[in-house]
């Protein structure tokens, strides 16, 4: 997930011009009507969206996204003519992205069509390769930006297209996009009925689409432009048949990570059982009063940290969806990370210098600067990250369960799995019933190893302590989140959090006033302001995060453990082999778990990954970092490694 550049634009009697193929990025004659004729009336979307059924999706994808305009078009389209309950995934892929200014500018020029730049422009994202979510209009319209070459990201995509707008620049000035290549791969991420339409009708375009499998027509094109193609494709390549989304499943646990994937699913219009050990939710490590939103990036990007990064954009943009709350469940207000160590302060350096991430994701700040942020004396110099802040996790748990489609249960530990003999349904036992569906997914953190099916997992508990003092006249009023060694966030309800210890070994879930004073002494290192506060000042609790050996989540639906040792037992020999052998699955079961210290970023994210694969929805991660969550990779690496 590296730093990619803006697009240098040139401006031509008010209309932008992109210097790398001088070539206008509207039709100077009108850049809406070209949009209405080209892209909406060439896919027949106004019919399509009025014959759609209460609650369908409908999906669109687009090769350049570029000022966003065909985005716009389509969204003001779909809300005056599709069901008010149906949802449009616009999904766009842009190599040399605007910078937000230039956007700005932009969306000045349309605002019968941008009504939402409020709310468009604070989602916008870094100038950072991959798939990032914006979300509009109360979840019915989403929009996936996936920066980077449409070629090298086409394959990564997981999702099945409806109508294609082709927008690129011309062939003749960006002949390096209108390739075979790119044809085959809109062919493959399409369906029998995928609609295009583009305004170029150059040869090497009509050639490559039939090669792909498109039928064509030519159509009266826009302005000058004397004629425009538009298609259809009649076969598909050959793809495995979707289930159709339940209409009823379980979830099992309350934390962040089931209470998040329960309100993803019931947005989709399921109805979602959820089941909790516990009294009421968030009763392990989602429990604490706050919790820092943030990601610590490896000053060279590796999938785990694009991974994280993405998350806490997604985060960041679905917490600025939340109503209004007094006291609020979140805030985007910043977060600074001080280099107290020397070792800090050489990362720092190192992530500033390769320069493999956005300039909006962070800047360097001295110790003045970084003090006038916290509000407060900082002693260090330190990393802001803008994007960043709080959530309240225990109350953000109860807010994602008040949905008319979730049925909480609570006390409700969980016994045991039982498959039908078909696997079409699950009973889950507990200690005071019995409850069936479809399809299972199991957040339970730790305990998640407490069932059979799931007993090969290698998840591990770590207990944390939090600490909460009272934000009394002689403390400082913090404006910031600050982390150091530890973190604290600014007070809420009155009460500073902070923490939090790490125990691998300390299983008892009792307050420790040894751990109130580790963590007063990490806080007292990054602000002197704290110091004079003792253990006796210190409330706080206790919870079990969930990690795993390489310290990224397990997502997805579960492997038949047995079957897949014996496929794969060929990977003790050679680990090269079986490459596109598929894993041998658990019908209707799925596991969302080991988020660690993280789950604030991640997982919402795995939340709407989990949604897309159930519902056959586009996915929001690509190929590559789904493959990573898996929850069988485990299963093939003890085997590469001759662990089993």
């Amino acid at each position: 997930m590296s730093r990619i550049e803006s697009a240098r634009l040139r401006w031509e009697d008010g209309v932008p011009v992109a210097e790398a193929f001088d070539d206008f990025y509207f039709n100077t004659d009108g850049g809406i009507e070209e949009s209405q004729h080209v892209f909406l009336a060439g896919n027949q979307l106004e019919q399509r969206f009025q014959a759609l059924a209460s609650r369908q999706t409908f999906v669109i994808g687009e090769t350049g996204f570029g000022t966003g305009l065909n985005f716009f078009t389509a969204r003001k389209l779909w809300l005056r003519c599709a069901p008010a309950d149906a949802q449009l995934h616009y999904l766009a892929f842009e190599k040399y992205p605007l910078s937000l200014a230039d956007m700005e500018i932009l969306l000045q020029r349309w605002p019968d069509i941008t009504d939402c730049q409020s709310r468009f422009l604070p989602q916008y994202p870094p100038q950072q390769q991959g798939f990032h979510s914006l979300f509009f209009d109360q979840g019915r319209v989403q929009l996936t930006l996936i920066i980077g070459d449409a070629l090298e990201q086409l394959p990564q995509l997981q999702a099945s297209v409806d109508a294609w707008f082709l927008d690129g620049f011309s062939p003749d000035k960006n002949p390096d996009m209108w390739q075979p290549a790119l044809f085959q791969q809109l062919a493959a991420k399409s369906h029998p009925g995928t609609t295009l339409a583009t305004f170029t009708v150059a040869r090497q375009v009509r050639e490559g689409l039939q090669q792909a499998g498109f039928s064509l027509s030519k159509r009266s094109g826009f302005g000058r432009k004397r004629e425009m193609l538009c298609g259809q494709l009649s076969d598909a390549p050959l793809q495995s048949p979707l289930e159709p989304a339940p209409q009823h499943l379980i979830v099992v646990g309350a934390g962040l990570a089931g209470a998040s994937t329960a309100r993803a699913l019931a947005e989709q219009g399921i109805s979602v059982t959820l089941l909790e050990a516990g009294p009421e939710p968030a009763q392990q490590g989602s429990g604490n009063a706050q919790g820092a939103l943030y990601a610590k990036l490896a000053v060279k990007p590796t999938y785990e940290s694009a991974f994280h990064l993405q998350g806490l954009l997604f985060s960041a943009n679905q917490l600025r969806q939340l109503p209004d709350t007094d006291p609020p469940l979140a805030s985007l207000c910043g977060v600074l990370q001080l280099a107290i160590q020397p070792k800090d302060a050489k990362r720092q350096k190192q992530l500033l210098s390769e320069g493999h991430y956005a300039d909006s994701l962070f800047r360097a700040v001295s110790a003045e600067q970084a003090s006038a942020l916290a509000g407060t004396q900082v002693g260090y110099p330190g990393l802001f990250f803008p994007h960043a802040g709080w959530v309240a996790p225990a109350d953000y748990c109860r807010y994602l369960l008040d949905h008319p489609a979730i049925e909480c249960h609570f006390n409700q530990p969980v016994q045991q799995l039982i498959a039908d003999a078909d696997h079409s349904h699950w009973a889950v036992k507990t200690l005071q019933g019995c409850f069936s569906a479809p399809k299972v997914i199991i957040c339970t953190a730790a305990d998640t190893r407490q069932l059979a099916e799931l007993a090969h997992l290698p998840v591990k508990p770590i207990r944390g302590q939090t600490s909460l003092v009272q934000a009394s006249a002689s403390l400082p009023e913090l404006h910031t989140v600050i982390c150091g060694e530890g973190y604290i966030s600014p007070a809420r309800k009155a009460h500073y959090c902070f923490g939090a210890t790490f125990d691998l070994h300390y299983a008892n879930t009792e307050l420790r006033d040894s751990d109130h004073q580790k963590n007063l002494n990490t806080l007292a290192a990054a602000l002197p302001a704290f110091k004079t506060l003792t253990p006796a000042d210190c409330d706080g609790r206790t919870g079990f995060r969930c990690s795993t050996p390489d310290y990224l989540p397990m997502v997805g639906q579960v492997a038949d453990y047995d079957a897949t040792v014996e496929v794969f037992a060929p990977l003790r020999t050679d680990s090269r082999r079986l490459a596109d052998q598929p894993v041998p699955r658990l019908s209707g079961l799925y596991v969302n778990t080991g988020h660690g210290s993280k789950g604030l970023i991640t997982c919402p994210i795995s939340a709407a990954l989990l949604t897309a694969q159930i519902c056959g929805t586009p996915a929001p991660l690509s190929k590559q970092l789904i493959a990573r969550l898996d929850p069988a990779r485990f299963i093939l690496r003890d085997l590469t490694r001759r662990r089993i």
